[in-house]
């Protein structure tokens, strides 16, 4: 009389009692994993989770390119708060005519027909403040 073979896995530490075809799948999933693990180590693959301590995940060290970097968040505050300076020190007209054209993004038509002022002349006024406004930010 044939002996029927008994099949185990490896468990937490325990030997488990499976059927062949579980036994021959967990087998070739095993050798499936090492030879992928060798081939990195071929390629020279590198694991942030090699980098893990007690103290330090790994994978933390790996940078986030999709939030802003600090030193633009920075820039841009600078920025902001020399522009609203610079804003500052226009005249009344000159700041009313930058926050409608760039603030409320009005066209130079819709504020042409709004003030009854020419759309050539919103323009030039426009131009004159722009020139004015990057002489006081280069200051």
């Amino acid at each position: 009389m044939e002996e029927k073979k008994e099949y185990r896995i490896k468990v937490q530490g325990q030997l488990i009692p499976v059927t062949e075809e579980v036994y021959l799948t967990y087998y070739r999933m095993k050798r499936r994993e090492l030879h992928l693990e060798e081939k990195d180590t071929a390629h020279g693959v590198f694991y942030y989770s090699a980098m893990d301590t007690e103290e330090i995940n790994g994978e933390d060290a790996i940078p986030d390119r999709t939030s802003p970097r600090l030193e633009d968040m920075v820039m841009d505050k600078l920025v902001a708060e020399k522009l609203h300076q610079c804003l500052a020190q226009l005249t009344k007209e000159e700041q009313e005519l930058i926050f409608t054209l760039f603030f409320q993004n009005k066209s130079e038509h819709q504020v042409s027909r709004e003030t009854g002022i020419a759309q050539k002349t919103i323009h030039n006024r426009k131009v004159r403040v722009l020139a004015r406004l990057k002489k006081l930010i280069e200051k």
